[in-house]
């Protein structure tokens, strides 16, 4: 059964981050002790709805900005209507896209980037528009915007990326000044991801986002795309090239803290040491390489990494890698397997296997529902751990690129921190799709749309 931990032990795990992180992602909000609550937000958020103890009032009618900047309850400096965003979300809009305020960006500009972000995924939308927009792989938004906006994915082949697909659909839909939203999926195939980008840049898309899967090689093509005009960001948690130079920004988690964290809870739930394996996502990807160093910095030497296996980050490759894996090492102590949705995989290895998961200590960064429930389904006799899926990156990404173009001054990064949460038989839910999203802004009743089996 699963171990409850003391929670000194966590708080000193969490407070070890920021001194073995360095410079990596020092921009990071500050690391959660507790978890969110589990149960589903309002589905209907009021849009930009301040919460109670916030000093922001109501826009007036003539546009003019709500409050002073520097009185938001959530520590945004801008006040509502600069930069022509609000930025007062709702408490459970934070909740599920950053499990807490304590996700939020720590950097300032960044913290103000993500609750514009936030704040406007409560507005209404076209759901059928949504829906055609994400079947089609793009769509015209019938509002007469000169803007162009696509998603050049390196990969669209699991929920996760489907679901991000939908949260840019639905963020590039809530701006008039946008008439052409697009979308690719270069399928991990490198070149065909070289292409989508250039191809985009030629047809004179304003702005570009991007899933750098295919590393630095992918560099080359997002600076031409720069020099032709549009500004183009990568969503990951980790980096390509020099952002803000080759490219535009980036927004993602602050994968070293995560990283670290996950090191020092192996050593608190396998005090006597142990072997662990590591299953990875695409060949060359940038992020499987700094978790892996991240973790080393925490990690106990009493506790050794004696496989890692994977080519993607599907329960295809997570089958194929654990199976392999348990092959020579059956009596494993720990996983690593940062996408939770392809987790579902290893579960399903170790059932095929006949080998028990009592007391396996597991690691993921995404809360995918799938994972979630198939853990309540074994029994829940893993010690499992999970960070948030921050399925709104993409959403951040479009938002920054916004602002820019109304003259804010974007950061060429925007971090998120640190969450780190234990699964327990609540984390399954059931109020949306098997194959939902947790920590998605896409409502459950649109998740049921896009996976209605």
């Amino acid at each position: 059964m699963t171990r409850y931990r003391k929670a000194g032990a966590l708080l000193l795990a969490l407070g070890i981050i920021a001194a073995a992180c360095g410079d990596d992602d020092d921009d990071g909000g500050a690391a959660a002790t507790e978890a969110p609550a589990t149960e589903a937000p309002a589905t209907e958020a009021p849009a930009t709805e301040a919460p109670e103890s916030s000093a922001a009032s109501e826009s007036s009618a003539s546009g003019e900005a709500s409050a002073p900047a520097g009185e938001n309850a959530w520590g945004g400096t801008l006040a509502d209507g600069e930069f022509g965003e609000t930025y007062n979300p709702s408490q459970a809009t934070i909740d599920t896209g950053m499990a807490g305020t304590n996700g939020l960006p720590g950097e300032e500009r960044a913290r103000n980037i993500a609750l514009a972000t936030a704040a406007r995924a409560e507005l209404p939308y076209d759901e059928e528009l949504a829906m055609k927009c994400w079947q089609e792989n793009g769509c015209e938004t019938g509002t007469g915007g000169e803007l162009k906006v696509g998603l050049a994915d390196g990969f669209g082949g699991n929920i996760a990326r489907q679901i991000f697909k939908m949260e840019f659909i639905l963020q590039a839909l809530s701006y008039p000044e946008i008439g052409e939203i697009a979308y690719t999926d270069a399928n991990l195939d490198t070149q065909k991801a070289i292409s989508d980008v250039r191809s985009m840049a030629a047809r004179d898309f304003d702005i570009i986002i991007s899933y750098p899967d295919a590393g630095e090689a992918l560099v080359p093509a997002y600076r031409a795309a720069m020099d032709q005009g549009a500004k183009v960001i990568t969503w990951s948690g980790t980096k390509v090239g020099e952002p803000g130079k080759d490219y535009f920004t980036y927004s993602g988690p602050d994968v070293c803290a995560i990283s670290t964290a996950w090191g020092t809870q192996f050593g608190e739930e396998l005090p006597d040491g142990g072997d662990i394996a590591i299953l990875l996502g695409a060949p060359g990807n940038t992020l499987d390489g700094l978790q892996e160093d991240c973790m080393k910095k925490t990690l106990p030497s009493n506790i050794n990494i004696v496989a890692r296996q994977g080519d993607a980050w599907s329960r295809e490759s997570y089958l194929k890698a654990m199976s392999a894996i348990l092959a020579e090492h059956p009596d494993l102590d720990g996983v690593l397997g940062s996408y939770g949705d392809a987790f579902v995989g290893a579960i399903r290895a170790y059932e095929a296997a006949g080998i028990p998961m009592d007391g396996l200590v597991t690691m993921h960064q995404s809360d995918d529902n799938p994972f979630l429930c198939a853990w309540k389904d074994a029994g829940g006799v893993t010690d499992s751990w999970t960070s948030t899926g921050l399925l709104m990156e993409g959403r951040t990404g479009l938002t920054a690129a916004m602002m820019s173009l109304q003259g804010y001054d974007v950061p060429d990064k925007i971090v998120f921190g640190v969450q780190l949460t234990q699964v327990t038989n609540d984390s399954c839910r059931t109020d949306i799709p098997p194959d939902g999203s947790p920590s998605s802004l896409v409502s459950g009743e649109l998740q049921t749309r896009m996976f209605p089996g």
